[in-house]
């Protein structure tokens, strides 16, 4: 009973020093209740025990009273240090929400700022419309100058050709030229000092006669050889040029001989030979004359005519029987080879072979031997092939040959 009633005024005692010094930041409200709970618990024994401990000696109950102090205040520290996890728990659940809410208010303020300026902020250049519209702006300016510079280079390397061509046909080389130019540059030093030597006074001149006839002479020289020279190259240049009209004019005549044997026009050509040209060729140039597989092709059907109208007139005339004279009027048969005779077919076959060679005044001859009703159905194809035989010749004599 003495140790019991030890143990509840130790108690006592510790009780009362905590309310003495309380500790608000280690101590946490539930403790305090615990510790002022553990008086009540033994209320029926204390008179008892009060009586007892008036018994016992002073110095055992204050060396209890401290022990129960000292037990009373050591357990308090778990207690204090139980209810911590508890505060960091409650802040933790403050700044999720607070996360939370600024990552929403980010969104919305972005959100917005797309609605407000939809043209890619922050990050302007979403609209390549306009950019592919410079590209292809530049592109067409680029493909325009490639085009103008590559014609641009063009005519002028054909011109450079040009000039080159006429340079190298005009004179002969670059060698006679720097030549000259150094015989020139020989004479204009003797002249200088000749004119020198004439300017000094009389009594301060130290050149002998014999050295002034000697710098005449090889003056006199050096002037010959200048003017032979100059005179070579002179002749070079105009046989270049009549090298170079020659050749213009060979490219002409071929040009014109193309144009008539094609039967197009050739005035533009022909303007080129100046005014000394004949007659023959000035009518026809406008309008050109008729080929030769022009002639060639109509023939069939102007033969096939006269046949018709000299075998009538024949059958007319009694010379030819009605069977003959309805093969070539009604069949349309025509000897296509060349055979004797003076009748109308025999004359055109001849005349036909004769145009199938190219020789058309010779056909134009052997054609004047038809009857005159052959003839008049013929004298259109004659008169083209007659106007193609008349250039021919003109152009012959023209172009020398």
């Amino acid at each position: 009973m003495s140790v019991e009633t030890e143990n509840t005024q130790a108690q006592d005692v510790a009780a009362e020093e905590e309310a003495v010094t309380p500790e608000p930041d280690l101590t946490s409200p539930e403790a305090t209740e615990e510790t002022a709970e553990t008086p009540e618990v033994s209320d029926d024994e204390t008179p008892s025990d009060e009586t007892d401990a008036d018994d016992s000696d002073a110095p055992e109950s204050e060396e209890a009273e401290a022990e129960a102090a000292e037990e009373a205040v050591e357990p308090a520290a778990p207690e204090t240090s139980e209810t911590q996890p508890a505060t960091q728990v409650v802040k933790r659940g403050g700044f999720i929400p607070m996360v939370l809410g600024g990552v929403v208010c980010a969104a919305l303020g972005y959100a917005g700022a797309q609605f407000l300026k939809p043209e890619g902020w922050p990050f302007p250049g979403a609209n390549t419309q306009e950019l592919e519209q410079q590209i292809t702006a530049l592109e067409g300016q680029l493909a325009e100058i490639k085009s103008v510079t590559e014609g641009s280079a063009a005519a002028q390397t054909a011109a450079l050709g040009d000039l080159r061509s006429e340079f190298e046909t005009k004179f002969a080389t670059r060698d006679d030229i720097a030549k000259l130019d150094e015989i020139a540059e020989q004479l204009a030093g003797f002249e200088a000092r000749m004119t020198e030597i004439e300017a000094r006074p009389v009594a301060e001149a130290i050149v002998s006669p014999e050295a002034t006839a000697a710098y005449e002479r090889q003056l006199a020289q050096m002037q010959d050889l200048l003017d032979s020279e100059i005179a070579r190259l002179e002749e070079s240049k105009e046989q270049a040029v009549a090298e170079e009209t020659a050749a213009r004019i060979a490219t002409a005549k071929s040009r014109l001989q193309t144009r008539v044997d094609a039967g197009e026009p050739f005035d533009s050509v022909l303007s080129e030979f100046g005014d000394d040209i004949p007659e023959a060729l000035k009518l026809a140039a406008e309008g050109g004359i008729p080929s030769v597989s022009a002639l060639q092709e109509s023939y069939s059907d102007a033969a096939r005519a006269a046949l018709v109208a000299s075998s009538r007139a024949a059958y007319e005339a009694g010379e030819q029987n009605w069977f003959q004279t309805a093969l070539q009027t009604q069949i349309g048969l025509r000897s296509t080879t060349p055979k004797e005779g003076d009748d109308a077919d025999a004359v055109l076959s001849r005349a036909e072979q004769s145009v199938r060679d190219g020789l058309f005044a010779e056909a134009i001859a052997t054609l004047d031997l038809l009857p005159v009703a052959g003839k008049a159905e013929m004298q259109d194809w004659i008169a083209q092939a007659q106007k193609r035989v008349d250039v021919m010749i003109a152009l012959d004599e023209f172009l020398g040959r």
